[in-house]
């Protein structure tokens, strides 16, 4: 079976090597989802790079940001209508920007309520140490594709996403704990997609191969117990399905 490839959650325009590593994804035909952190950001990765057949670059307003860069929300939501892929979004309620905690919740409510106006789009979302709020504000009938990018919460919230129906990005690196290990065992196969986190993730730090790629699905295959094949067929079926 011909190997079908793809990354939903990878930050592209962070390498300084960014047009050697579009050249690799072309090579290897990976369908990639470049997010950005913040929207200028993105308008300097789609006028520097552009977009090619196998990569789109998603608009994005990181929860880590968003207090230092406040005059980055309204052209948020100038560019919202017209991208389709959304990300990297979210609430992160961590020690470093507890603070922000109020401006990140209603920035993310507003997001969620015009999303789901223009229907149709797919967000990848960051829920550090804020998954139940997370869950809260996009409910379960969202009018698009939720990824949860990096799930890292507990199994009663887990439930509740999965429920939900929005689906899981897993990287290299949860598969190395026991509690990643352990959330991915919990989500079901039609629910899994797969991410890199470049060059957040330890592998990817340097450089961006699609043999991290494959490296993940290897790994997946032996957590839910399949065939390689049948795990590059599943993951090629749920991608299918996320862009329908």
């Amino acid at each position: 079976m011909k190997k079908f490839y793809f990354d939903v959650h990878m930050h592209l325009d962070l390498y300084k090597d960014t047009k050697n590593i579009i050249n690799h994804i072309l090579q290897y035909k990976s369908y990639t989802i470049a997010v950005t952190n913040l929207p200028y950001l993105y308008d300097r990765a789609m006028k520097k790079y552009g977009e090619h057949k196998y990569i789109r670059f998603a608009l994005g307003l990181h929860p880590e940001l968003i207090e230092q860069y406040p005059e980055q929300i309204p052209l948020f939501f100038d560019r919202l209508e017209n991208c389709r892929y959304i990300g990297e979004i979210g609430l992160d309620f961590s020690k470093t920007t507890s603070r922000s905690k109020l401006l990140q919740t209603d920035t993310f409510e507003k997001i969620i309520r015009a999303c789901n106006k223009y229907g149709n789009k797919i967000l990848s979302i960051h829920s550090r140490k804020a998954e139940k709020e997370v869950i809260d504000i996009i409910g379960a009938e969202f009018n698009g594709k939720i990824i949860l990018h990096w799930y890292s919460g507990n199994m009663s919230e887990l439930n509740r996403a999965i429920k939900n129906n929005y689906y899981f990005s897993i990287n290299g690196d949860m598969l190395t704990t026991k509690k990643g290990r352990d959330i991915v065992n919990k989500i079901p196969l039609d629910r899994i997609l797969i991410e890199s986190d470049a060059p957040f993730t330890k592998d990817t730090r340097n450089t961006y191969s699609i043999m991290y790629i494959e490296n993940i699905v290897s790994e997946l295959s032996y957590i839910k117990k399949l065939e390689k094949n049948e795990m590059f067929h599943i993951l090629k079926r749920n991608f299918i399905r996320l862009l329908k």
